[in-house]
């Protein structure tokens, strides 16, 4: 009798376990999909800071008035690889001067908020590429220039957590060649509800190329 009950001691306790890293390796892969999120885009060094207190760093700081266009590109290029059939509109005004392509700024906003937990102030690209338009209530834009030539991925290898920030790291590869990794990442994260599901909200990205 003391033996069984020994033995089913020991496999409860080997499903318990089981269920535990089946959990974290959940949690790792789904890291893995968030940071794939800048990736995919070729955002490789940010944060959401100002950058007041920097002096001469690497860092594109999203923080920064100057760089609300970066935070709205993320927006228009996020629905057009992920949500395309429901955020995109043809454009429907006389000769496009814009582009062929309409996305509501709720839609724009909604990704930034999602993955950034910031808001977003509604501006024109100034120039940058690809361009957009703000309307006062839409976007426009050409969609084939928001179709990234090469896209890479993140393997979430180690995570690290201090307080109310969690670092994940780990290795970059191509999405067409998993073995093609060329470079490392460090992120910086914080717990964030979105839909009232637990995920992440961005601080810093930071990808360093080998050589």
């Amino acid at each position: 009798m003391k033996r069984k009950l020994f033995t089913g001691i020991i496999l409860f306790s080997f499903v318990l376990l089981s269920m535990g890293a089946a959990k974290q390796n959940d949690e790792i892969k789904r890291m893995g999909i968030f940071i794939s999120n800048f990736t995919e885009q070729g955002l490789f060094e940010f944060d959401i800071y100002d950058g007041s207190d920097d002096e001469g760093g690497r860092l594109m700081h999203l923080g920064y008035s100057e760089n609300m266009p970066e935070l709205v590109r993320f927006g228009i290029q996020h629905n057009v690889i992920n949500n395309p059939k429901s955020t995109i509109k043809k454009c429907t005004r006389k000769n496009c001067p814009y582009g062929d392509s309409v996305m509501s700024a709720k839609s724009v906003a909604n990704a930034v908020k999602k993955y950034f937990d910031m808001d977003i102030e509604n501006v024109d690209s100034r120039g940058d590429y690809p361009e957009f338009h703000f309307d006062g209530t839409n976007y426009h834009f050409n969609r084939p220039e928001w179709t990234p030539e090469r896209v890479y991925y993140a393997d979430v290898q180690d995570v690290e957590r201090s307080r109310n920030i969690i670092t994940m790291r780990g290795e970059i590869y191509d999405l067409h060649n998993k073995k093609d990794r060329p470079a490392s990442f460090e992120a910086k994260a914080k717990p964030y509800k979105w839909n009232n599901k637990d995920t992440w909200a961005i601080i810093s990205l930071v990808v360093d190329w080998y050589e």
